[in-house]
């Protein structure tokens, strides 16, 4: 897609809360959730706002997909309809599905091309997959860096992917964006600039170590502080714009196949 077409998209666009989006797109279909398991099945069950499970509630028939095999067997006795497999490689599935869900996974891979291969061939013709990936250009994430001098990266992520490179991506793969949008609920600096060696962030479970309630204070306090100066020195700088905005985007590709079909329709 010309990069000038997608950026138009994306700032026509309305950001989105991510979870109600996909229950949107999810609901009455079959679903195909890869990478479901949320970091242990322990701390995917405990989660109120796990995204496989709010899938299941809405769709006709979900299936999940994850490699974590000694999480699976715990998760399926929970009631989930869950499959190992490396979605970088050969998935052995007969069936086909409306919908294929990659919800924060594509960063994680080294394989895209088998990626692709496993989606092209299990996602029906007229099907959506919807990605969901970091914004590298979050403007928060820049001063994270330049301020604490650290990166705030998960340590399991592989890749960063703008919407341009994903784009040019799928196409590689016979896949084309057909909508993009920003996610509303994005980290602030503001919650995270008391990070110290002493008092880390652990980004994979989403909790501080060494978590005191006068910690807890300190942060609240100096976050708001920290806003003060901050929100107006973005606003007068011209560092609020929506492409830096925002620290994840959500897209839906369709088979390019398709796209086509459905122009010539409407033709």
């Amino acid at each position: 897609m010309n990069r000038l077409v997608l950026l138009d998209k994306l700032f026509k666009s309305t950001p989105i809360n991510r979870i109600e989006f996909i229950e949107q797109r999810c609901r009455g279909k079959t679903v195909l959730d890869l990478g479901c398991i949320r970091h242990s099945a322990d701390f995917s069950l405990r989660d109120p706002n796990w995204l496989h499970k709010k899938i299941k509630h809405v769709a006709q028939k979900t299936v999940g997909l994850d490699y974590l095999s000694a999480e699976i067997d715990i998760v399926k006795n929970a009631g989930y309809d869950i499959i190992w497999g490396d979605i970088t490689k050969p998935i052995n599935l007969e069936e086909t599905f409306d919908v294929i869900v990659a919800g924060d996974l594509l960063e994680h891979l080294t394989n895209f091309e088998g990626f692709f291969d496993n989606c092209s061939r299990l996602l029906k013709k007229e099907g959506s997959l919807i990605i969901t990936t970091p914004n590298p250009f979050y403007i928060d994430e820049f001063f994270f860096v330049a301020l604490k001098r650290s990166y705030l990266i998960n340590p399991e992520h592989t890749c960063w992917i703008d919407p341009q490179a994903l784009s040019q991506l799928g196409a590689r793969f016979g896949y084309q964006i057909q909508e993009i949008y920003f996610i509303r609920e994005s980290w602030q600096l503001s919650n995270l600039i008391c990070e110290t060696p002493h008092r880390p962030y652990d980004i994979l479970h989403g909790v501080w170590e060494n978590d005191t309630m006068t910690f807890k204070l300190i942060r609240k306090v100096l976050g708001i502080m920290f806003n003060v100066f901050y929100t107006p020195w973005k606003l007068l700088t011209g560092m609020n714009s929506k492409l830096i905005k925002y620290s994840d985007y959500l897209a839906v590709l369709k088979k390019q196949d398709t796209l086509v079909k459905d122009r010539r329709d409407h033709e």
